[in-house]
């Protein structure tokens, strides 16, 4: 990625991190939490994060047979206000393909596509061709390939405008209070059980709470 960087574009667009999209899309509350508050906690999986990004979080370049391999590349769009590092990027000619480590399971039209959608928005916008990306699934140890046709462009476009109002709203969003809260880092912290926006009849905060109890 070479030129200017964004904050020399003249844009007065709030600039959304690429990995608020794949928040906003697993929960919103989530990412307020994360974005907006500052909130951060660890738990088994997002530690088994940390740890299948080792090598791809250490910048570097390699080439072969035409072939140039970038790892922690920083990309960003001006017309959009994105910004975020891709894993790695491989680039032959003038096609660019993004490659996103998760450690879990790949799940098709899942959170992850759009982040991924983000990275590819970037780098067309450098001038570069991106017809398909990637994420990896360190658990299943593959590839998926991810198509960057325009419906997930627009779906990127919809959501950085979306996270970009509720940077700029000054109050939580409800929690959803479902099955994805179970294997949130943040569940301490929201309180899913009390902050869904549901008339709860027992608000002692010192009454231990029920487990299991998930509208799915």
């Amino acid at each position: 990625m070479t030129g200017h960087h964004p904050t020399d574009s003249g844009t007065d667009l709030r600039e959304v991190p690429l990995s608020a999209l794949e928040h906003y899309a697993y929960c919103h509350r989530q990412t307020a939490l994360i974005h907006v508050e500052g909130v951060w906690s660890e738990n088994v999986e997002t530690v088994r994060g940390d740890l299948s990004h080792t090598t791809v979080d250490l910048p570097g370049v390699q080439r072969r047979r035409g072939l140039t391999v970038i790892r922690s590349l920083p990309v960003w769009s001006h017309t959009h206000g994105l910004r975020g590092i891709c894993d790695i990027v491989e680039f032959e000619n003038d096609t660019a393909t993004p490659v996103e480590y998760k450690v879990g399971r790949y799940k098709p039209g899942g959170p992850a596509e759009l982040q991924l959608g983000g990275q590819a928005l970037c780098l067309i916008e450098a001038g570069l061709h991106v017809p398909t990306g990637y994420i990896y699934s360190v658990t299943e140890r593959r590839r998926h390939p991810v198509p960057i046709d325009t419906d997930l462009l627009d779906r990127v476009i919809a959501a950085t405008k979306a996270v970009r109002r509720l940077l700029d709203t000054p109050t939580l969003p409800a929690a959803r209070n479902d099955a994805r809260c179970r294997r949130c880092s943040l569940r301490e912290d929201c309180l899913p059980e009390l902050t869904d926006g549901q008339r709860h009849t027992n608000t002692n905060l010192l009454t231990p709470r029920p487990l299991g109890q998930w509208r799915d």
